[in-house]
């Protein structure tokens, strides 16, 4: 067994890169292994500080919406909340005031919306709709609710931290993909996916964020003779964190001797995997078939 230590620093990146996204090119030869080994990776330890926005570019905006009387739109106005790191009034402050009103139970942790543009044909209903900033406002996002004259409660408490955990995609010539499955936007099913890490972010602002392995969590079969990958990072929605401070990662590769037996059992295994993805992407054809078969039967219905 031969271990290769690589330690990987994102401030050490191209110019143009980012410590969200950046490419690691190793050295020719390093990886090189014979037809009787294959190739692991571990992720050893990983360490950067809590100090990204919680309202960010990816988090911020909402907009409102009035409706004539016929449901019509009459208008719809983009807003954007701060970027930072707000606390309860700080929203309360920043949300906008010329519509509407919001106030703040301390006890519930949430937010009440109450109607103060008045009311005519033109004007008849109002709405606020988050576009990505549902957590600030305690509402789903991509969904449009009804501002009354009477305090609308928001239906969730108010969450102040958009980013609850950090994910670390790996990407390029070295793959991990077959090691690695993630939920798929339709119930049940899932894909395929590049993550290699994920930490919770379980420390107060501005404190270190670490991980130093004491298993084999983060451990993965990868392609061999591969000389680039490229980091990424994202928050636990699978969403870039676009201020990603930089952050320290140590990976290792382990070169094994391959077990005859055990390199047939990955080969199945691997067989298997592939009938699996196959029969899922099959299934989400179907699911998307049946769905618009019955969107275009209610419409003739209706």
């Amino acid at each position: 067994m031969n271990r290769i230590n690589l330690y990987v620093n994102s401030k050490h990146r191209k110019t143009e890169e980012t410590s969200s996204n950046f490419n690691v090119v190793i050295p020719n030869n390093l990886l090189q292994i014979k037809n009787d080994e294959y190739l692991e990776l571990c992720i050893i330890s990983f360490y950067t500080h809590n100090n990204f926005y919680q309202c960010n570019n990816n988090s911020n905006k909402y907009q409102v919406i009035i409706r004539h009387q016929d449901a019509s739109i009459h208008m719809i106005q983009d807003f954007l909340l701060t970027n930072g790191n707000p606390n309860i009034y700080d929203l309360l402050n920043d949300i906008t005031a010329i519509y509407f009103t919001t106030t703040y139970n301390k006890v519930t942790n949430k937010f009440s919306f109450t109607r103060t543009h008045a009311q005519s044909p033109s004007n008849h209903d109002l709405y606020i709709k988050p576009i990505n900033s549902g957590n600030f406002f305690g509402l789903n996002n991509d969904v449009e609710y009804l501002i009354n004259f009477t305090a609308t409660e928001c239906l969730y408490p108010i969450n102040v931290n958009s980013i609850k955990a950090i994910q670390i995609g790996l990407t390029g010539d070295i793959s991990t993909i077959h090691n690695n499955f993630e939920m798929s936007n339709i119930k049940g099913l899932y894909k395929p996916s590049d993550l290699v890490f994920q930490k919770a972010i379980n420390v107060d602002k501005h404190e270190l964020i670490l991980y130093e392995m004491n298993d084999d969590s983060f451990r993965y079969m990868v392609n061999n003779n591969k000389r680039y990958f490229t980091l990424s990072c994202y928050n636990q929605d699978g969403i870039t964190i676009t201020d990603m401070p930089d952050y320290s990662i140590h990976l290792q590769f382990i070169i094994n001797k391959k077990n005859i037996i055990e390199d047939q059992n990955n080969k199945i295994i691997e067989y298997n995997r592939e009938n699996y993805l196959i029969l899922g992407h099959i299934f989400d054809m179907i699911n998307k078939i049946y769905n618009l078969f019955v969107q275009r039967f209610l419409s003739k219905v209706i």
